[in-house]
């Protein structure tokens, strides 16, 4: 019902049954429908409402300067927020056939390396690690953080421990791109290009930001491809900074 209303409120009837896809690490609600997608989100539920909000606005300011799904249309219905996009054409990198990863994860690169070497300048949407961790601390305080989630090396500890140990290793400088923000292979469709979906998180941030999930998605998903030497190959960065790919890892569990 939720999905039918917001078609309707959209003025658009695809002729099929809506297909549930996801409920999202969210918790969005994300439907196929016909050619268009559908995430909503609970008004109630604010941490979600306002990443979905911000992804309407981050879509329509990256039309034309990046690959996204054009959005058709964004709003309030009832006790939902809602987006409706463009279904893009393709696979979601992270579940191509193994015969397929190297060069789904090559072009993702190139897709990260063209997305970062966009312009800072006159972007709206600040994700500079000063509002990160203000974020990272609201959600610690809130009880947002899923410390059930962790990654193996923090499973066990509380979210205010592992709190405590991030702040002790903040570095202390930036180099900011414009950053995907959830840079985990799911959120890039492979096609005849790749498009950048989910981009509730996208702002000006380090680049570590992207590089730092690329690599841990990559490893997860596609462990037999050497994404490190893709990176080499593709990326316009001499070296890794292995401390900063930590740090920005670590940083992701708070969200």
């Amino acid at each position: 019902m939720r999905i039918e209303r917001v078609l309707a409120a959209a003025g658009l009837a695809t002729g099929d049954a809506p297909e549930v896809t996801d409920h999202g690490r969210s918790g969005d609600l994300v439907a196929r429908c016909g050619d268009a997608f559908v995430k909503i989100a609970r008004r109630s539920e604010t941490w979600n409402a306002r990443a979905l909000e911000r992804e309407s606005a981050v879509l329509r300011w990256l039309a034309g300067k990046a690959p996204v799904p054009q959005v058709l249309w964004s709003g309030a219905v009832a006790d939902d927020l809602a987006l409706v996009m463009r279904a893009a054409p393709g696979t979601a990198v992270s579940h191509v056939p193994e015969a397929d990863a190297e060069a789904a994860l090559t072009a993702t690169v190139r897709t990260l390396a063209a997305l970062h070497a966009l312009s800072i300048a006159g972007c709206p949407f600040d994700q500079r690690l000063s509002l990160k961790l203000a974020e990272a601390e609201a959600r610690v305080a809130g009880g947002a953080v899923d410390e059930s989630d962790f990654d193996a090396e923090r499973l066990g500890l509380t979210a205010a421990e592992a709190w405590a140990r991030l702040t002790a290793a903040i570095p202390a400088t930036e180099d900011l791109v414009l950053a995907h923000g959830d840079a985990s292979l799911p959120n890039f469709i492979w096609g005849a290009n790749v498009t950048l979906i989910d981009l509730g998180r996208f702002g000006i941030a380090d680049r570590y930001q992207d590089l730092s999930l690329f690599l841990r998605s990559a490893q997860r998903n596609h462990p037999q491809v050497d994404a490190v030497h893709l990176l080499a190959t593709h990326y316009p960065l001499t070296d890794l900074d292995a401390v900063r790919l930590a740090f920005y890892q670590f940083l992701d569990e708070f969200f």
